[in-house]
Protein backbone atom coordinates (compact mmCIF):
# COMPACT_ATOMS: atom_id res chain seq x y z
CA UNK A 1 0.00 0.00 0.00
CA UNK A 2 1.38 3.40 -1.03
CA UNK A 3 -0.72 5.46 1.40
CA UNK A 4 -3.02 4.47 4.25
CA UNK A 5 -4.84 6.93 6.48
CA UNK A 6 -7.15 5.73 9.23
CA UNK A 7 -9.59 7.80 11.30
CA UNK A 8 -7.76 11.08 10.77
CA UNK A 9 -8.91 14.14 12.67
CA UNK A 10 -7.43 17.62 12.32
CA UNK A 11 -8.73 20.76 14.00
CA UNK A 12 -7.91 24.43 13.54
CA UNK A 13 -9.14 25.81 16.83
CA UNK A 14 -12.82 24.86 17.00
CA UNK A 15 -13.04 24.15 13.27
CA UNK A 16 -12.72 20.49 12.29
CA UNK A 17 -10.75 20.31 9.04
CA UNK A 18 -10.71 16.50 8.73
CA UNK A 19 -13.18 14.36 10.61
CA UNK A 20 -12.57 10.59 10.88
CA UNK A 21 -11.08 10.63 7.38
CA UNK A 22 -9.87 7.33 5.86
CA UNK A 23 -7.92 6.86 2.65
CA UNK A 24 -6.03 4.16 0.73
CA UNK A 25 -3.89 4.32 -2.40
CA UNK A 26 -1.86 1.63 -4.11
CA UNK A 27 1.13 1.96 -6.42
CA UNK A 28 0.35 2.93 -10.01
CA UNK A 29 -2.96 4.63 -9.29
CA UNK A 30 -3.98 8.14 -10.28
CA UNK A 31 -6.33 9.36 -7.57
CA UNK A 32 -8.32 12.60 -7.51
CA UNK A 33 -9.64 14.14 -4.31
CA UNK A 34 -12.61 16.31 -5.22
CA UNK A 35 -14.41 18.78 -3.06
CA UNK A 36 -15.27 22.45 -2.59
CA UNK A 37 -12.86 24.97 -1.12
CA UNK A 38 -12.38 24.32 2.59
CA UNK A 39 -13.28 20.64 2.36
CA UNK A 40 -9.91 19.47 3.73
CA UNK A 41 -7.97 18.59 0.57
CA UNK A 42 -4.90 20.73 1.24
CA UNK A 43 -4.94 19.79 4.93
CA UNK A 44 -4.66 16.12 3.97
CA UNK A 45 -1.75 16.81 1.63
CA UNK A 46 0.06 18.71 4.38
CA UNK A 47 -0.38 15.71 6.64
CA UNK A 48 1.11 13.38 4.05
CA UNK A 49 4.21 15.56 3.76
CA UNK A 50 4.70 15.91 7.51
CA UNK A 51 3.89 19.63 7.43
CA UNK A 52 1.00 19.13 9.83
CA UNK A 53 0.18 16.66 12.58
CA UNK A 54 -3.20 15.04 13.02
CA UNK A 55 -5.01 15.15 16.36
CA UNK A 56 -6.14 11.54 16.02
CA UNK A 57 -5.57 8.62 13.66
CA UNK A 58 -2.56 7.23 11.84
CA UNK A 59 -0.97 7.77 8.42
CA UNK A 60 1.61 5.65 6.61
CA UNK A 61 3.14 6.75 3.32
CA UNK A 62 5.83 5.01 1.28
CA UNK A 63 6.21 2.40 4.06
CA UNK A 64 6.96 5.03 6.66
CA UNK A 65 5.54 7.91 8.65
CA UNK A 66 4.93 11.34 7.08
CA UNK A 67 7.91 13.68 7.05
CA UNK A 68 10.55 10.94 7.23
CA UNK A 69 13.52 11.82 5.00
CA UNK A 70 13.60 8.41 3.30
CA UNK A 71 9.94 8.75 2.32
CA UNK A 72 10.18 12.40 1.26
CA UNK A 73 13.02 11.50 -1.11
CA UNK A 74 10.53 9.47 -3.16
CA UNK A 75 7.78 12.13 -3.19
CA UNK A 76 7.35 15.20 -5.38
CA UNK A 77 4.72 17.73 -4.36
CA UNK A 78 3.14 21.11 -4.97
CA UNK A 79 1.03 22.61 -2.19
CA UNK A 80 -1.17 25.66 -2.74
CA UNK A 81 0.55 28.49 -4.66
CA UNK A 82 3.87 27.60 -6.33
CA UNK A 83 6.91 28.86 -4.40
CA UNK A 84 9.34 30.37 -6.91
CA UNK A 85 12.18 32.87 -6.95
CA UNK A 86 10.86 35.69 -9.09
CA UNK A 87 14.26 36.92 -10.24
CA UNK A 88 15.42 33.48 -11.40
CA UNK A 89 14.73 31.72 -14.70
CA UNK A 90 13.05 28.33 -14.97
CA UNK A 91 16.36 26.44 -15.01
CA UNK A 92 17.72 28.53 -12.13
CA UNK A 93 14.61 27.85 -10.07
CA UNK A 94 15.03 24.13 -10.69
CA UNK A 95 18.68 24.33 -9.72
CA UNK A 96 17.72 26.07 -6.47
CA UNK A 97 15.12 23.40 -5.77
CA UNK A 98 17.69 20.67 -6.43
CA UNK A 99 20.10 22.31 -3.99
CA UNK A 100 17.37 22.71 -1.35
CA UNK A 101 16.43 19.04 -1.67
CA UNK A 102 20.07 17.90 -1.74
CA UNK A 103 19.70 16.49 -5.26
CA UNK A 104 22.65 16.92 -7.60
CA UNK A 105 21.65 19.25 -10.49
CA UNK A 106 22.03 17.72 -13.92
CA UNK A 107 21.35 18.28 -17.58
CA UNK A 108 17.96 16.65 -17.00
CA UNK A 109 16.68 19.95 -15.60
CA UNK A 110 16.54 21.32 -19.15
CA UNK A 111 14.54 18.24 -20.13
CA UNK A 112 12.07 19.02 -17.35
CA UNK A 113 11.62 22.58 -18.60
CA UNK A 114 10.87 21.15 -22.04
CA UNK A 115 8.55 18.48 -20.63
CA UNK A 116 6.30 21.04 -18.96
CA UNK A 117 6.20 23.23 -22.06
CA UNK A 118 8.30 26.19 -20.89
CA UNK A 119 11.19 26.01 -23.35
CA UNK A 120 10.12 29.18 -25.15
CA UNK A 121 10.06 31.23 -21.93
CA UNK A 122 12.63 29.30 -19.91
CA UNK A 123 15.11 32.18 -19.82
CA UNK A 124 12.60 34.73 -18.54
CA UNK A 125 12.51 35.48 -14.80
CA UNK A 126 9.64 33.70 -13.05
CA UNK A 127 8.20 37.09 -12.05
CA UNK A 128 7.15 37.45 -15.70
CA UNK A 129 5.23 34.17 -15.68
CA UNK A 130 1.46 33.88 -15.66
CA UNK A 131 -0.18 31.71 -13.00
CA UNK A 132 -0.49 28.87 -15.50
CA UNK A 133 3.21 29.08 -16.36
CA UNK A 134 4.07 29.09 -12.65
CA UNK A 135 1.98 25.95 -12.25
CA UNK A 136 3.96 24.26 -15.01
CA UNK A 137 7.25 25.22 -13.39
CA UNK A 138 5.99 23.97 -10.03
CA UNK A 139 5.26 20.62 -11.67
CA UNK A 140 8.82 20.52 -13.02
CA UNK A 141 10.08 21.23 -9.50
CA UNK A 142 8.04 18.31 -8.16
CA UNK A 143 9.53 15.97 -10.78
CA UNK A 144 13.14 16.62 -9.75
CA UNK A 145 14.75 13.42 -8.50
CA UNK A 146 12.41 11.03 -10.35
CA UNK A 147 9.81 10.66 -7.55
CA UNK A 148 7.63 7.57 -7.27
CA UNK A 149 4.66 9.51 -5.88
CA UNK A 150 3.45 12.91 -7.05
CA UNK A 151 1.14 14.98 -4.81
CA UNK A 152 -0.38 17.94 -6.66
CA UNK A 153 -2.67 20.51 -5.06
CA UNK A 154 -5.05 21.91 -7.71
CA UNK A 155 -2.54 21.45 -10.58
CA UNK A 156 -4.93 22.84 -13.22
CA UNK A 157 -5.48 26.09 -11.32
CA UNK A 158 -4.61 29.03 -13.57
CA UNK A 159 -4.16 26.96 -16.71
CA UNK A 160 -5.93 28.12 -19.87
CA UNK A 161 -7.93 25.55 -21.91
CA UNK A 162 -4.83 24.55 -23.88
CA UNK A 163 -2.88 24.17 -20.64
CA UNK A 164 -5.60 22.04 -19.08
CA UNK A 165 -5.59 19.79 -22.13
CA UNK A 166 -1.79 19.57 -21.97
CA UNK A 167 -1.87 18.61 -18.28
CA UNK A 168 -4.55 15.98 -18.90
CA UNK A 169 -2.48 14.32 -21.61
CA UNK A 170 0.67 14.52 -19.48
CA UNK A 171 -1.07 12.99 -16.45
CA UNK A 172 -2.50 10.16 -18.53
CA UNK A 173 0.92 9.21 -19.89
CA UNK A 174 3.18 9.91 -16.91
CA UNK A 175 2.25 6.89 -14.72
CA UNK A 176 3.52 4.49 -17.39
CA UNK A 177 6.40 6.54 -18.79
CA UNK A 178 7.72 7.59 -15.38
CA UNK A 179 6.50 4.64 -13.26
CA UNK A 180 4.66 7.23 -11.23
CA UNK A 181 1.64 7.31 -8.94
CA UNK A 182 -0.31 10.57 -8.86
CA UNK A 183 -2.51 12.00 -6.11
CA UNK A 184 -4.09 15.35 -6.97
CA UNK A 185 -6.88 17.59 -5.77
CA UNK A 186 -9.42 19.42 -7.87
CA UNK A 187 -12.83 21.01 -7.78
CA UNK A 188 -13.42 20.42 -11.51
CA UNK A 189 -15.28 17.10 -11.66
CA UNK A 190 -15.32 16.45 -15.40
CA UNK A 191 -11.64 17.26 -15.86
CA UNK A 192 -10.54 15.07 -12.95
CA UNK A 193 -12.71 12.23 -14.25
CA UNK A 194 -10.73 12.16 -17.49
CA UNK A 195 -7.46 11.62 -15.61
CA UNK A 196 -8.13 9.64 -12.44
CA UNK A 197 -8.93 5.95 -12.13
CA UNK A 198 -10.08 6.43 -8.53
CA UNK A 199 -11.84 9.38 -6.89
CA UNK A 200 -12.51 10.56 -3.37
CA UNK A 201 -15.32 13.01 -2.64
CA UNK A 202 -14.53 15.15 0.38
CA UNK A 203 -16.83 17.63 2.07
CA UNK A 204 -16.59 19.29 5.48
CA UNK A 205 -13.63 17.07 6.30
CA UNK A 206 -15.48 13.79 5.73
CA UNK A 207 -15.06 11.35 2.87
CA UNK A 208 -18.46 11.00 1.20
CA UNK A 209 -17.27 8.52 -1.43
CA UNK A 210 -14.15 6.57 -2.38
CA UNK A 211 -14.00 4.26 -5.38
CA UNK A 212 -13.53 3.90 -9.10
CA UNK A 213 -15.17 6.13 -11.67
CA UNK A 214 -17.53 3.33 -12.68
CA UNK A 215 -18.60 2.99 -9.06
CA UNK A 216 -19.16 6.74 -8.85
CA UNK A 217 -21.17 6.80 -12.06
CA UNK A 218 -23.38 4.00 -10.79
CA UNK A 219 -26.11 2.50 -12.96
CA UNK A 220 -27.37 4.29 -16.05
CA UNK A 221 -30.97 3.98 -14.86
CA UNK A 222 -32.45 4.55 -11.43
CA UNK A 223 -35.79 5.23 -9.85
CA UNK A 224 -36.03 7.79 -7.07
CA UNK A 225 -38.82 6.73 -4.74
CA UNK A 226 -40.30 8.41 -1.69
CA UNK A 227 -42.61 6.14 0.29
CA UNK A 228 -44.45 6.29 3.60
CA UNK A 229 -41.85 3.94 5.12
CA UNK A 230 -38.52 4.22 3.37
CA UNK A 231 -36.46 1.72 5.47
CA UNK A 232 -39.06 -1.05 5.15
CA UNK A 233 -39.57 -0.29 1.46
CA UNK A 234 -35.82 -0.75 1.03
CA UNK A 235 -35.94 -4.14 2.75
CA UNK A 236 -38.90 -5.14 0.59
CA UNK A 237 -37.11 -4.24 -2.64
CA UNK A 238 -33.96 -6.05 -1.49
CA UNK A 239 -36.01 -9.20 -0.85
CA UNK A 240 -37.29 -8.94 -4.45
CA UNK A 241 -33.77 -8.76 -5.86
CA UNK A 242 -33.42 -4.99 -6.38
CA UNK A 243 -30.52 -2.89 -5.11
CA UNK A 244 -31.90 0.12 -3.26
CA UNK A 245 -29.98 2.74 -1.31
CA UNK A 246 -31.22 5.57 0.88
CA UNK A 247 -29.98 9.05 -0.02
CA UNK A 248 -31.46 12.37 1.11
CA UNK A 249 -34.66 10.81 2.47
CA UNK A 250 -35.42 8.88 -0.71
CA UNK A 251 -34.79 5.45 -2.19
CA UNK A 252 -32.55 5.15 -5.23
CA UNK A 253 -33.31 1.87 -6.96
CA UNK A 254 -31.01 0.44 -9.64
CA UNK A 255 -33.07 -1.00 -12.48
CA UNK A 256 -33.59 -1.37 -16.18
CA UNK A 257 -36.18 0.98 -17.74
CA UNK A 258 -38.66 -1.86 -18.28
CA UNK A 259 -38.54 -2.81 -14.58
CA UNK A 260 -40.10 0.44 -13.36
CA UNK A 261 -43.67 -0.89 -13.40
CA UNK A 262 -42.71 -4.00 -11.41
CA UNK A 263 -40.97 -1.88 -8.75
CA UNK A 264 -43.90 0.48 -8.25
CA UNK A 265 -46.29 -2.52 -8.14
CA UNK A 266 -44.21 -4.07 -5.33
CA UNK A 267 -44.56 -0.87 -3.31
CA UNK A 268 -48.32 -0.56 -3.93
CA UNK A 269 -49.04 -4.20 -3.08
CA UNK A 270 -47.05 -3.89 0.16
CA UNK A 271 -49.50 -1.30 1.46
CA UNK A 272 -46.96 1.52 1.63
CA UNK A 273 -47.89 4.84 0.07
CA UNK A 274 -45.82 5.86 -2.95
CA UNK A 275 -45.38 9.61 -2.55
CA UNK A 276 -42.91 10.21 -5.35
CA UNK A 277 -41.51 8.25 -8.28
CA UNK A 278 -39.01 9.82 -10.67
CA UNK A 279 -36.86 8.11 -13.28
CA UNK A 280 -33.23 9.21 -13.17
CA UNK A 281 -30.86 8.82 -16.09
CA UNK A 282 -27.98 10.06 -14.00
CA UNK A 283 -24.83 11.72 -15.25
CA UNK A 284 -21.54 11.81 -13.38
CA UNK A 285 -22.39 15.33 -12.28
CA UNK A 286 -25.78 14.19 -10.98
CA UNK A 287 -24.13 11.49 -8.89
CA UNK A 288 -21.63 13.98 -7.52
CA UNK A 289 -24.31 16.38 -6.36
CA UNK A 290 -26.45 13.57 -4.95
CA UNK A 291 -23.57 12.21 -2.87
CA UNK A 292 -22.34 15.63 -1.77
CA UNK A 293 -25.85 16.78 -0.90
CA UNK A 294 -25.63 19.94 -2.99
CA UNK A 295 -28.03 21.57 -5.39
CA UNK A 296 -26.96 21.19 -9.02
Amino acid sequence: MLITANNIQVCYGKKIALNDFCFEMVQGETVAILGPNGSGKTTFFRLLLGLLKQKEGRIEIMDGLPGVRSSLAMIGATIEMPSLYGHLSAIENLQATSHRRCIEPSKHLADLVDEVGLSDVGKLPASKYSLGMRQRLALAQALIGEPELLILDEPANGLDPAGIRWFREWALNAPASRKLSILFSSHILNEAAQIANKVVLLKDGKDRFMGTLDELKGPNHQLRLVTSDIPRSQELLHSNGFKATIENNALLVDCEPEQSAAITRIIFESGYDLLECVRLDSTLEDRYFAIMGEAS
